[in-house]
Parts: C-alpha cells; structure tokens; sequence
C-alpha cells in the first residue's frame, strides 16, 4: 500500500509544473555557478601567486593593524565606505565633520596626512601586484593592539551596523596567500587526504544549499494545496490508508524527488576529477553520493517538513513566508564561515572552498551534530503534521474552524 502511494505521488510531483520550475533553477543555477569549473593544477615552485592555493591562518596582531589601516586609508582616499547591516552592500555618505574624524584616525593610526595617501598608496603597488595584493600600511611604532581596536571601534560607530572594522572582521579580512610549501601542503590535503573529490564535493554542497533551502517550500506548498484546490480532501479523509501512510509516503516523495536531479547534477564535478587525471590523487569516487545524501538531504528534510507543516496546519502558503525568513537568516548568517570550518547550527553550512580540509575535518563532529539535528526537526515536524491530519480526517480542525478549536464535525454533533 505504502509503495503504492509513494509511486502515485512522484507521478503527480512528476506532472507539477513548480517542479519543473524547480529543477531549471537548480540546472540554471549549477551551470552558473559551477559549470565552468576548473580542477586545481598542483602548485608550481617561484610561480607569481599561490592565492589559488588558500591563505594564511596564523595571523598576527601587526598583520591584523596594517591590513585594517590599509582598508581605511583606501576608503578615506576613495571615499567609498561599504558596510553590510543584513548582508548587503549600503554605501554609507560622511558628512564633513565625519570625513574629518576619520582623517584624524588614520593620521593617529599611521602618521598619513590626506595629501601623503595617494604616493603611500602608488609606492606600495610599485613593489606589489595590484591583481593579487592587499594594501597594507604600517602603524606607528609603539602603537598598541589595544589602542588600534580602540580606534577602528569608532570607526565602526561611525559607519553604523555592519561595517569591517569590528575585530573579529578585521581578523577575516586578512587575507595573506600561503608561500609555495603551504601551497603544496594544502594541495596534498585536497588530492590525498581529501580524495580531490571530497573538495569539490563540499563545494557543490555549499553552492546547492543557498537554493535548497528555499526551493523544495514552493513546491511541497503546492502539493499540499493542490487537494484543497481541487476538492479532493473529503475522498482522500474517506480513504481506508492510515494518515501515516498518506502523508508518510507523500514527504518520502516529495524528499525523492527534491534529492533526484540534485544527485544527478553532482556527478558533473565528480566526473571533472576524474577526467583531470591529477598524478597522486587518492580519489573518492563516491564523494559525491556521501556529500549529498550527509550535508544536502537534511536541508531538503527540514525544507519540505515546514512546508507540508505549515500548508497541512493553515490551509494557504504561509510556509513559503515562513521558510523565507528562515533561508534568509541562515544566509546571512552562513556568510561569516564562507571559507569552512565554522558550521554552527546553520541550516546551510557553508564551506566555498574546495580547500580547507584542516578546517573540515577539525569541525565535522560539530557538521555531523548539525544535520543529524536537522535529521531530527524534519521527522519531528513531519510527526506533527501527520497528527494534524489525522484530526482533520476525525472533524477536528477542518478548514473554516478555528485551529486552535477542538470542534466535532456536523456528523459527531
């Protein structure tokens, strides 16, 4: 009976036009992001730049102040002061009084006066390449850590919410190219321990989860509508199938069918390896099927189980509401751990790179936690939305009743 209600709803998710839709975003998308991907050649002694082959993680306070020095000095000259309130760019305006504050700043800072910024700034991109280089300027002698966070806090008072002169955004702005043997180390890390595929494999994941975590809502709200629509609930609350096998085979479908052409998209970087024929690399050819089913499936769960909770309790597309607000606070927040190896409790792990497997493999039990959680939410929503159901098929909250009433149906009263 299950299988028989499992087969009939992916025929009618298959016959949805929304997940048609659906599945073009995720081609479109893909294609987009990574369709002109490139395999990491290995690194190459005395060559121009290693940025290709990650950067620097032992960063020191001096490192800290003069990369956080150089990025006000080239706003102040430029005058283009970006800060990121919700995780957007807004351009901020200074006033004059403003302009001159944080002229002052830098001149305690650095000792630059404004009209000494633009020969500061052509002697440092003489000896650097612009491409490839942060400009940095160095801070006075015997200026303090402390005393330099001291300032750059009013900066950041001046800017508002979200600019990048709080510590913990001058600390990941730094960003220092590894040398040639941190090179060869991190290429090692991809090609031996991480089988070449296991990179690529996370960085699939971290581009397909930003749409993942928003998609699947639009459909499985139309699904669930789609009886109301058609006024189908009274047959299907007459049907002789228990409510755990109607809804139970309706998310197993609905999971199915989101995780298909997510599969199947995956084996494009899989193959990309493969072909690069890379001397050395221990490759993990099923990466990819790991990958999706261990960091992508629980999003899909947890997508679809607020989506079939939410339409199931309300009767409308509250859900797509819902999951928005959700997609868009684990956007945000995913964005302060682009480079991996800080995965927290986000929806949507985040890790677009496909290096840092130092960083991955130190916190995959925290990665393992998250989506077993999210493992955890989905069934349990998915629970609440069977008994739901179950009411409805009793007379209990039926549609035109208050929800939060216990009212027996015209037949019962």
């Amino acid at each position: 009976m299950i299988l028989t209600l499992f087969r009939k709803e992916c025929s009618q998710t298959a016959k949805s036009l929304i997940y048609w839709l659906y599945v073009a975003c995720l081609v479109l998308f893909f294609f987009s992001q990574m369709g002109s991907m490139q395999i990491l050649p290995p690194p190459v002694e005395g060559q121009e730049d290693y940025s290709n082959y990650g950067f620097r993680t032992d960063i020191t306070e001096k490192e800290i102040m003069e990369a956080g020095a150089g990025s006000l000095v080239w706003a102040y000259y430029y005058d283009d002061y970006v800060t990121y309130p919700v995780g957007y760019a807004k351009h901020i305006s200074l006033n004059n009084k403003e302009k001159s504050e944080i002229e002052d700043i830098i001149y305690r800072l650095t000792g630059l006066k404004a009209d000494e910024i633009e020969a500061d700034i052509a002697d440092f991109f003489e000896a650097n390449a612009i491409q490839t280089t942060q400009y940095e300027v160095k801070v006075k002698d015997g200026l303090t850590y402390e005393e330099f966070l001291k300032e750059m806090d009013r900066v950041a008072e001046i800017l508002g919410p979200g600019s990048d002169y709080t510590e913990e955004r001058l600390r990941e702005n730094v960003r220092i190219p590894v040398d040639y043997e941190g090179a060869v180390k991190n290429y090692r890390d991809l090609t031996e321990k991480d089988g070449l595929t296991g990179g690529y494999a996370r960085l699939f994941c971290d581009y397909m989860g930003v749409v993942l975590g928003i998609l699947p809502v639009f459909v499985t709200a139309v699904r669930m509508l789609r009886d109301r629509r058609s006024r189908m609930q009274e047959l299907i609350y007459s049907r002789s199938a228990s409510s755990f096998r109607v809804m139970g085979s309706r998310y197993a479908a609905l999971i199915c069918m989101h995780m298909l052409p997510v599969l199947l998209l995956s084996l494009f970087p899989a193959a990309e390896c493969i072909r690069a024929g890379i001397q050395g690399a221990d490759l993990g050819y099923l990466a990819w099927l790991k990958y999706d089913l261990g960091w992508l499936l629980p999003t899909v769960m947890a997508v679809v189980a607020v989506g079939m909770f939410c339409t199931e309790l309300t009767e409308t597309a509250l859900a797509v509401l819902v999951q928005g607000a959700w997609w868009f606070m684990s956007v945000m927040m995913g964005a302060e751990g682009m480079k991996g190896g800080s995965y927290g409790w986000n929806l949507i792990p985040r890790h677009n790179t496909e290096l840092n497997y130092t960083g991955f493999a130190e916190e995959f039990s925290q990665l393992a936690v998250n989506r077993l959680a999210y493992v955890a939410l989905s069934l349990c929503l998915a629970a609440l939305t069977i008994f739901i159901y179950e009411r409805k098929r009793k007379g209990y909250l039926r549609r035109g009743r208050k929800v939060s009433g216990d009212h027996k149906s015209p037949v019962e009263a």
